[in-house]
Formats: C-alpha cells, structure tokens, sequence
C-alpha cells in the first residue's frame, strides 16, 4: 500500500473563496521580514554573550 503525501488546500483552511490580493501579500511579506529581524537581532544578542 503506497502513502501518498497529504496537501493541504490553504483557501479552504482560511475560509477563503478568492486569492489574496496585493495588498494582503505586501502585509504578509512585512510581517514576515519583522519576525525576521527580531530574530537575527537575538542571534546577535545571543552570539555576543558567548
């Protein structure tokens, strides 16, 4: 018996009927670039106690 890989459908899962627009996708990419930099900021923090 073959196990075929789940995929996971994201509009359904967000309640979603359409795509995100271009508005939503440049929030996204801000918040993703924010946790981002907080975490290269507690490397840093982390690498200069060491």
């Amino acid at each position: 018996m073959k196990i075929r890989p789940n995929e996971l459908n994201v509009d359904f899962i967000g309640g979603q009927n359409n795509p995100p627009t271009k508005e939503e996708f440049e929030a996204i990419s801000l918040i993703i670039k924010k946790l981002k930099e907080e975490r290269m900021k507690k490397l840093q923090v982390k690498s200069k106690k060491s």
